[in-house]
């Protein structure tokens, strides 16, 4: 029985949720920086301390007991727990110090409108003692994070607004729909290339919207592949049969520009609002105000709170 909880039980715990994280000890050994035969002691040393079996491993590969998930859940509590402690008393002190967690989407270092950059510049000079915490997550997972407040901010596309955040749009991004140079609609002329015969191509989707399809007036007929980063979508599409959308900056400024085609981009190209989603009430700490003014501030946007807008149907 587990009666108290001491330093060395918390690090025990982090490697564990390390662990689970990356999947096995073999993966988590790189993200830890220690040997894989120090992280199995650690484990053992854990599952030894809690009385019980966390996770299975050998041959079969890694995957958690009842046991496990339900330590890990507790850990990840446990630990937000703590995060919101130490940031609350800093907080109440005036100090800026403690974890700042921001989740937000990939291959947006394209996209000269991204200014995470110049915000973390400054909020860095504001607050060198802060702990930064990023992560590139699909948007659906960004809200209930955020909700949860495993992430502190979230950057992204939001197709609906869920009650108890506040959103507020940042910047625009064009999205491009492209074949890849062994499709068959590359080489052809753009007058042989009809607006019927696009929308009844296969189509790969990005999946990570859930079950809200985001293609501007374009209407797929066909879709038959699906990827949930913009890395994955662009293999898809490079494969030779499928088309899809993609950020017009991140496709046409880096190594694969040269193959891809943008079909009919004037009908099929549309815009993707990023907004940032905070939650609501008393967890607008003085950290993440800081952090927000300092986004705003480089975006030229006023720094005043925003209303939560209602849920879209």
């Amino acid at each position: 029985m587990l009666n108290s909880i001491a330093n060395p039980d918390l690090t025990l715990l982090r490697v564990f949720v390390a662990v689970v994280e990356s999947g096995g000890f073999a993966a988590a050994q790189i993200n830890l920086n220690v040997a894989q035969s120090t992280i199995s002691t650690q484990m053992t040393d854990l599952e030894t301390r809690l009385g019980m079996r966390l996770c299975n491993r050998g041959r079969t590969g890694f995957s958690l007991t009842d046991d496990g998930r339900a330590v890990y859940e507790a850990a990840l509590t446990l630990f937000r727990s703590i995060g919101q402690f130490r940031t609350k008393i800093n907080d109440r002190r005036g100090g800026l110090a403690g974890e700042l967690r921001i989740a937000f989407a990939d291959a947006l270092l394209g996209n000269r409108d991204f200014k995470l950059d110049q915000a973390l510049t400054r909020f860095r000079a504001r607050a060198p003692e802060v702990e930064l915490d990023l992560r590139t997550v699909n948007p659906l997972d960004i809200e209930h994070g955020v909700m949860d407040q495993r992430f502190h901010v979230g950057i992204h596309t939001f197709p609906s607004h869920a009650p108890g955040l506040v959103y507020r749009k940042i910047f625009s991004e064009r999205q491009t729909l492209y074949c890849g140079l062994n499709h068959s609609f590359f080489s052809l002329s753009e007058a042989k290339l009809k607006a019927a015969q696009i929308e009844a191509a296969p189509y790969a989707r990005r999946t990570y919207y859930g079950g809200t399809l985001q293609t501007g007036t374009f209407r797929p007929r066909n879709v038959v592949a699906s990827a949930d980063s913009m890395e994955a979508l662009a293999l898809l599409i490079l494969s030779g049969n499928l088309i899809g959308h993609l950020p017009t900056n991140w496709a046409e400024t880096g190594p694969i520009r040269d193959k891809l085609r943008p079909l009919k981009p004037e009908r099929f190209s549309y815009d993707s609002n990023f907004e940032v989603v905070v939650r609501t009430g008393a967890e607008m700490t003085t950290l993440i105000h800081t952090f927000l003014t300092e986004l705003y501030d480089a975006y030229g946007i006023a720094a005043e709170k925003s209303r939560n807008p209602k849920r879209k149907r």
